[in-house]
């Protein structure tokens, strides 16, 4: 009788020592699913206020385009109030000025994923180098901007390439790497691209001539253009 009872604890105890295992172990699962879910949610949040910004930008340049003849900001060397940036981020002062006088905000002009970027180095880089240009966090397919290939600029608002305005990509998040390093992009500072997971991006909002923005998941993006960095061309997808 006393054996039964001893072996009755002992397998009472397993039962007890597996029941708290399982616990354990579905208390983990949860911790995981939501520490996963929340982040899917702020990655989904930063998403929303990015394609806030490019919507704002594309308001912004209704109303200039409104006010030029239909043109979309000239940057080449023939308009010399906007004439300067290089890369695609690269956008001159005055142009910041014209279009925060329709609606942008300093804040505009940054991704909410990348708020790194957001800092008066960037802002005021007109300081350190010569021109007055500053470095966004959106790349713009701007006419004469030095490093975009001229059949990417957008001149108007009626499509380019054949292509109607709501196929036309006038702007997009900065998605740019070296030797495809992401994390690295190295031109006057080292920045990284917007939307990341880990070491590769996850997408990016885009700006059509249309107005409208829309998401692109990294996958569906293509390289289409390098610009000449100091540790080697950088290379932007979109």
């Amino acid at each position: 009788m006393k054996c039964r009872l001893i072996q009755r604890r002992r397998i009472e105890g397993s039962i007890r020592g597996i029941d708290v295992a399982a616990i354990i172990a579905v208390i983990l699962v949860l911790i995981v699913v939501g520490i996963f879910s929340v982040s899917r949610l702020r990655e989904q949040a930063l998403r929303a206020r990015c394609a806030g910004n490019l919507k704002q930008m594309g308001l912004a340049l209704q109303v200039y385009a409104q006010n030029s003849k239909g043109l979309l900001p000239d940057c080449s060397h023939a308009n010399p109030q906007l004439s300067g940036p290089g890369w695609p981020w690269d956008m001159s002062t005055n142009l910041t000025d014209l279009l925060m006088a329709n609606g942008a905000t300093r804040a505009t002009f940054y991704c909410p994923a990348n708020p790194e970027m957001n800092d008066d180095n960037h802002w005021n880089f007109f300081e350190q180098v010569p021109g007055k240009v500053r470095v966004t966090g959106y790349g713009m397919l701007f006419k004469g901007t030095q490093q975009v290939p001229p059949k990417l600029w957008c001149t108007d608002l009626s499509g380019k390439n054949g292509m109607s305005p709501s196929e036309s990509e006038v702007g997009f998040d900065a998605t740019a790497c070296v030797s495809d390093d992401y994390t690295t992009i190295i031109g006057i500072f080292v920045d990284r691209s917007n939307h990341m997971r880990g070491k590769k991006p996850v997408g990016g909002d885009i700006l059509f001539e249309d107005g409208h923005v829309q998401w692109r998941d990294f996958g569906d993006m293509k390289p289409r253009f390098n610009t000449v960095g100091p540790s080697g061309p950088v290379l932007w997808s979109y």
